[in-house]
């Protein structure tokens, strides 16, 4: 009986370790992001021909608070380009960022994180807005 009880601990203090090796949706989102599309209300807006031409998302490291450093620049088809600096907090389940330039109103979308692969998506303004990215 003693066997079986160690054989089940150790088995079960094994499988414990490798969740503490995985790393959390809030790490998997630092880095940089190329946009491959961008949909508001379900309608394409990017692509060589469409109003968004690229789109670049940087975040920084995040502190021990979830608040991090954010670059995004912008590209349009029409009007040049635009570069938002600003910050992120992320909330403690690591499914919700916000997005906080330092000129402009705050934005929060749920996001998920699956390889390389980041979807960002939330209503902005009434409008409903989904973005997948590729990590750089």
């Amino acid at each position: 009986m003693k066997i079986v009880g160690l054989g089940l601990w150790l088995a079960l203090s094994m499988s414990c370790k490798d969740d503490d090796n995985k790393v959390s949706q809030c790490d998997l989102l630092e880095g940089t992001w190329q946009t491959e599309s961008w949909k508001e209300d379900g309608e394409e807006f990017f692509g060589d021909t469409i109003f968004i031409t690229s789109s670049e998302m940087t975040f920084h490291p995040a502190d021990s608070s979830g608040r991090g450093n954010l670059n995004w620049d912008i590209t349009y088809l029409i009007g040049g380009t635009e570069n938002i600096i600003g910050s992120y907090q992320l909330n403690e389940s690591c499914d919700e960022v916000t997005l906080v330039p330092k000129d402009g109103a705050p934005s929060t979308y749920n996001f998920t994180v699956s390889g390389d692969e980041l979807t960002l998506s939330g209503a902005i303004n009434a409008v409903e807005i989904e973005m997948q990215l590729q990590k750089e």
